[in-house]
């Protein structure tokens, strides 16, 4: 009979603590959609606004995410529409041994990484050059963000001109990469679409993006 206020005590702290997750989670999506001057560009509940570049298998959606299992040949997602410059946010979650990335200034056909940038995310242990938060082999990051998978990280690209700058988790990976001074970018266009690449690893793995909002910048 003692060890009964016990266990009612432990599962009122429990079930507090479960609406305290809950209600953080919720304030931080009321968070995302007042931000000053964002755009959503997914809905949370289909594909609308984005076109699929490989096999329509590939992708999914489900519990608010945009997701991706690899092996499906879902390639990449391309915005609809173009966009110069920009600030662009995209929370993504990878499985361990996972890799994808997302694509900037990229053109509609040809592969998004030659075309435009892959900002690279991957699990695996990688160089600087093609570790997370990197322009996939154009620009190796300033510093290394975390990588760890099965949690939501988040990316914030600014595109201004010629100037891109990368965070990830608010660590500077990317710190204002001037294009036109660099041989191997200085044609890359300045204004194109937005991609997600799909889960580009082996078959098992995972990518899932939400929150994904852009703000519009005037020159």
């Amino acid at each position: 009979m003692p060890k009964t206020p016990r266990l009612i005590s432990l599962a009122m702290l429990l079930a507090c603590g479960f609406a305290l997750i809950v209600h953080a989670d919720d304030a931080k999506k009321a968070e995302v959609k007042n931000e000053e001057g964002y755009v959503s560009l997914f809905n949370g509940k289909d594909l609308s606004g984005w076109k699929v570049m490989g096999k329509e298998a590939g992708w999914t959606v489900k519990d608010g995410a945009i997701h991706s299992d690899a092996g499906n040949d879902g390639k990449w997602l391309r915005s609809e529409q173009e966009f110069g410059d920009y600030i662009l946010k995209v929370e993504w979650k990878v499985s361990e041994g996972g890799n994808s990335g997302v694509f900037i200034r990229c053109k509609r056909e040809e592969n998004p990484w030659v075309t435009g940038y892959e900002i690279q995310i991957s699990n695996p242990k990688q160089d600087e050059s093609h570790c997370t938060g990197s322009l996939y082999s154009y620009v190796p990051v300033k510093n290394r963000p975390d990588e760890s998978a099965g949690k939501w990280h988040t990316f914030e690209i600014e595109c201004r001109g010629s100037v891109i700058t990368v965070k990830s988790d608010d660590v500077v990976c990317i710190d204002k990469f001037d294009q036109s001074k660099d041989e191997k970018t200085k044609d890359k266009p300045l204004r194109a679409f937005i991609g997600l690449q799909d889960a580009h690893a082996a078959a098992g793995n995972t990518i899932e993006y939400r929150n994904i909002r852009i703000k519009e910048l005037k020159k």
